[in-house]
């Protein structure tokens, strides 16, 4: 667990590096923009999200993880 944690925090902060570098980079905000924008920070969430809830499992604080056996590893 303590494995796949590390490697969803090397992402998120990767990703996080990208979503700047597109803010950034653009002059001029359009729609597109801000929805390409818009996209980058939402799976940024969604990143940090799957983050927070290995966290959760890690710790033994997520009630989903007793809903399934063999999760707890």
């Amino acid at each position: 667990m303590k494995k796949l944690k590390k490697k969803v925090g090397s992402i998120a902060e990767k990703y996080a590096d990208l979503v700047e570098k597109r803010i950034d980079n653009t002059e001029e905000l359009t729609g597109e923009n801000l929805r390409d924008i818009y996209s980058g920070i939402q799976m940024l969430g969604h990143i940090v999200m799957t983050f927070e809830r290995l966290s959760r499992m890690e710790n033994g604080n997520d009630p989903v993880d007793e809903s399934f056996p063999g999760m707890e590893d």
